[in-house]
């Protein structure tokens, strides 16, 4: 049943475009209504996250029901893995730079393809390496760390990460202590994705760099994910970096899909 619900959301998510859903607004609201009260953050992220998540855990035990399972689980990680499809904004990205728009292409991948709006400006000629850190953080948050704690802890797990995670994207002057919780949370995934990484892309050249990186529990989850992405791919020209990094990271993908359904048919 997990599996198949991690099929549907996967389907329905590339298939549908925009990101008009509206419960990312109102756990904002819930967080911000919590730091109005200047509560501790430790007691701030057990009302905002924990409280909720575990309510979940229990509402999914006492119905018991595989269908309900099944549809709050495609719901909550439809919520992580948004609408829309990157390879497509990739395109319009591309097609703006041709078009000389460096404002617009640069709007695109802030808004879409998780540009660092304070590292670039529009027309940098280092844009490409920033868009290629975006999409590589972009697939872990919203796939890769999604699909990890799901086969953790099913639907509630997806819902705290998804929680943190969205508190924090929104507001980056967060308390150190809600980074601190979303790097535990990150730590196993992030390690498993540059593994895959390296699986699917340039095997000697990604594995001594992510052999080397792997062990160190401060390294910054955004700072192993790009090296060992770049270590990936290999060496490209700058029209070939974004359309190469796209797809290794949907290979990626992929693997973890067929991993998880053969994990399914041995089990």
């Amino acid at each position: 049943m997990d599996f198949i619900a991690i099929i549907v959301a996967y389907l329905v998510s590339i298939s549908l475009s925009g990101h008009g859903e509206p419960l990312t607004g109102l756990a904002l609201d819930w967080r911000n209504f919590l730091q109005k009260r200047g509560w501790s953050a430790k007691l701030t992220l057990v009302l905002f996250a924990l409280i909720p998540s575990l309510l979940l855990a229990v509402v999914l035990w006492f119905v018991s029901s595989s269908i309900v399972t099944l549809v709050v689980s495609v719901g909550i990680l439809l919520l992580s893995f948004k609408t829309g499809d990157q390879p497509e904004v990739l395109a319009e990205f591309t097609r703006k730079q041709e078009a000389e728009d460096d404002q617009g292409a640069w709007q695109l991948a802030v808004e879409e393809l998780g540009l660092a709006a304070q590292m670039y400006e529009p027309g940098d000629e280092a844009i490409e390496e920033g868009v290629q850190a975006g999409l590589a953080y972009l697939f872990l948050e919203r796939f890769f760390v999604a699909i990890f704690w799901f086969m953790t802890f099913g639907a509630p797990g997806v819902l705290l990460v998804w929680l943190i995670s969205t508190a924090l994207n929104d507001d980056q002057q967060s308390d150190v202590f809600f980074h601190r919780v979303k790097h535990a949370l990150y730590w196993i995934p992030v390690r498993l994705t540059t593994f895959t990484l390296a699986l699917v892309g340039d095997f000697n050249h990604c594995f001594p760099i992510w052999l080397n990186q792997v062990k160190d529990f401060e390294r910054d989850d955004r700072v192993l994910l790009v090296t060992c992405l770049k270590s990936a791919v290999g060496e490209r020209s700058t029209e070939q970096l974004l359309p190469e990094s796209m797809a290794l990271l949907r290979r990626s993908q992929y693997a973890w899909l067929v991993g998880l359904a053969i994990i399914l048919i041995l089990g």
